[in-house]
């Protein structure tokens, strides 16, 4: 499979305040045919921008996807902003292949960490992407890693089809 980008450095400019991403609480179905039950599918939640190929960014951060191997690609640019403050962020290009399964959660959360110096009232500080795979009962499982390589993609994929 081609044209799945890579992982890319990003860059960041944060104002006052610190945040992390909101999720809805229903998920946009992202598979054809009848609603299922939530023991038939996985939830990802996060500042998602493509699941598959497919530009789900207007969907809200809340998906419903069925088991099996799912690229993920966040959204480049991110931010937050309300009375106490407002950040924003350039990720680049983040992309993530879950093998997953049914009843298991795939959650990605931004972080943001003041930095120690800035101009006016911004501080230049970092974000921190987290992702981590849930089981039923909502204890973590694993830490999801960004992928570095086009062949990581191709592996999740071929063994998804096996």
């Amino acid at each position: 499979m081609t044209g799945h980008p890579l992982l890319l450095a990003g860059t960041l400019a944060l104002a006052n305040g610190m945040g992390c991403a909101h999720f809805q609480n229903t998920p946009y179905s992202l598979y054809q045919g009848p609603e299922r039950p939530a023991a038939e599918v996985a939830r990802l939640d996060g500042p998602v921008a493509e699941v598959d190929g497919v530009d789900v960014s207007r969907h809200g951060s809340a998906f419903a996807l069925l088991p099996g191997c799912h690229v993920v690609v966040l959204q480049s640019k991110v931010g937050e902003g309300g009375v106490g403050g407002a950040w924003s962020a350039d990720l680049g290009t983040v992309v993530y292949v879950v093998r997953m399964q049914a009843k298991h959660s795939y959650d990605i959360t931004l972080h943001t960490r003041s930095g120690a110096g800035g101009v006016g009232n911004a501080n230049v500080g970092s974000v921190e992407v987290k992702a981590v795979e849930r089981d039923a009962g909502g204890k973590v499982l694993a830490t999801l890693k960004p992928v570095h390589q086009e062949a990581e993609i191709e592996a999740c994929l071929e063994s998804s089809e096996n």
